[in-house]
């Protein structure tokens, strides 16, 4: 079954945002399985009636996992409004265990839908700390220039050029925390800004006052590091 394009244009337009750049979180491992899996599919056709039945698999309490994730691979495929709807209705209450495999294969359907439109291949972009509002979610980690710590004017004056900058860039500052031997931020950076703008701008206004910030830094889209990753990420950038 393919959708007029009248109805597939009104449709995307009236999805929220939150579709265009996956909110959740999504690992690596998972990310990966799922391309690698989505690839081995080429795009389907089904009925209505076809496309209810097959979708009618993930509500299925007896259905085994695998089984469900080659559905919402399928469905995905399908690129169709039915298709779509059926996916994110199970996405609202999924099988803990698929959760992020299910936001894939939304995003994924979206993607096929969009694509149809344009005749032209699409992408869609995840990461592991996800996004909100066309930003992705990103970690930033800054250090000490010297082997002495941060004083606390230091970690005012980061904290507050930090916001200064983000905000000038259209960017959000979620958290920032402020330690003596390192700065951590978590940040929604916009798609058409450059991550390493962001941050090297951050750390240049705070230098106009003293030099106190060291010029390298660490920055990931995936997760937010642990104490004792962070003291292994000190160790790298340091000796960078």
């Amino acid at each position: 079954m393919i959708d007029k394009h009248e109805d597939i244009r009104d449709f995307i337009h009236n999805l929220p945002d939150e579709y265009d750049i996956l909110e959740e979180g999504i690992d690596v491992q998972t990310q990966e399985e799922y391309i690698n899996y989505s690839d081995s599919f080429e795009q389907g056709e089904l009925t209505k009636d076809q496309t209810i039945y097959l979708g009618n698999i993930l509500f299925n309490t007896k259905k085994e996992i695998e089984a469900k994730k080659k559905v919402l691979t399928l469905l995905a495929h399908l690129g169709t409004i039915t298709a779509f709807r059926i996916i994110e209705k199970y996405h609202k209450n999924p099988d803990v265990t698929i959760k992020q495999w299910t936001a894939l294969s939304l995003q994924e359907c979206k993607m096929f839908l969009e694509s149809e439109l344009t005749d032209q291949s699409a992408g869609f972009i995840s990461s592991g700390l996800g996004g909100l509002d066309k930003r992705l979610r990103y970690y930033f980690l800054l250090l000490p220039s010297t082997d002495r710590p941060f004083t606390v004017l230091q970690k005012d004056i980061i904290r507050e050029e930090l916001n200064l900058v983000s905000k000038s860039l259209n960017s959000i500052v979620e958290s920032v925390d402020l330690s003596d031997t390192f700065v951590g931020m978590v940040a929604l950076v916009p798609l058409d800004v450059a991550v390493g703008t962001l941050i090297e701008k951050g750390i240049n206004k705070c230098n106009e006052l003293g030099d106190f910030v060291f010029e390298d830094y660490f920055v990931t889209n995936q997760n937010i590091p642990d104490k004792a990753e962070i003291n292994d990420i000190i160790k790298i950038v340091k000796d960078e």
